[in-house]
C-alpha cells in the first residue's frame, strides 16, 4: 500500500514538474509578447513625433526667410549615418545567422533598393526647400497627398485591387486635403 501511494506520489510530482515547465514557458513568451508589443509602440510613437515635427523643425532653422544650412548635407548625413545603422544590424543578424542568403552576394542583393534610396533622398531635399514657401501644416497636407498618389500607381501599375473601404478612405483623404487647400484660398483671398 505504501508503495503505491508513494508510486502515484512520484507521478503527482513528475506531472507538476512538467506543468511548472510549461507555465514558465507560458510565462516567458507572455512576457516576450509585452515587452515586443512595447517596443513596437514606442516606435510607432517615435515616428509619430518624428514625421509630425519635421517640417516646424525646418522652419525653425530659416533665417529671414532661407533655410541656414545645407539641405544636401543635411541629407546625405541622415543617409550615412542610416547606412551605418544599417551595415551594424546587418552584421549583428549575420552573427547570429551565419547562412542568411549564402548564394547571393550582399551587395548584388542591396542595389535594387538603391533605386528609391536615391529617389527618397532626392524628395527629402525638395521637402526641405518647399517648406520655406509653405506652413507646416500645409506641407503636412501635401505630404499625405503621397498616400492617394501611392494607391493610385498601386493599383495602375501593380494591377492590385482596392477593397471599398481603402477607396472610402482614399476619397475621404482626397476630399480633406481638397477642401483644406480651398479654404487656404479663401482666406488668403478675404484676407488680401
Amino acid at each position: 500500500m505504501q508503495t503505491s501511494n508513494s508510486a502515484s506520489f512520484g507521478l503527482t510530482m513528475s506531472a507538476s514538474s512538467g506543468d511548472v515547465d510549461n507555465n514558465t514557458l507560458n510565462l516567458k513568451q507572455k512576457t516576450e509578447d509585452i515587452l515586443h508589443s512595447i517596443k513596437f509602440r514606442a516606435i510607432i510613437l517615435f515616428q509619430i513625433i518624428a514625421c509630425g515635427s519635421y517640417s516646424v523643425l525646418v522652419h525653425l532653422c530659416e533665417k529671414d526667410g532661407v533655410i541656414t544650412f545645407s539641405s544636401t548635407t543635411m541629407n546625405l548625413i541622415l543617409e550615412i549615418v542610416k547606412l551605418i545603422f544599417s551595415f551594424f544590424a546587418l552584421t549583428y543578424s549575420t552573427s547570429r545567422n551565419t547562412n542568411i542568403y549564402p548564394n547571393i552576394s550582399w551587395f548584388r542583393q542591396s542595389l535594387p533598393y538603391s533605386i528609391p534610396g536615391i529617389l527618397y533622398f532626392i524628395t527629402n531635399n525638395l521637402n526641405v526647400h518647399m517648406q520655406v514657401y509653405m506652413d507646416p501644416a500645409s506641407c503636412q497636407i501635401l505630404l499625405n497627398l503621397k498616400i492617394f498618389t501611392t494607391a493610385i500607381l498601386y493599383r495602375l501599375i501593380i494591377k492590385q485591387k482596392l477593397t471599398r473601404q481603402q477607396w472610402f478612405a482614399l476619397t475621404l483623404l482626397f476630399f480633406g486635403c481638397l477642401s483644406y487647400s480651398l479654404g487656404i484660398n479663401i482666406l488668403v483671398n478675404f484676407l488680401v
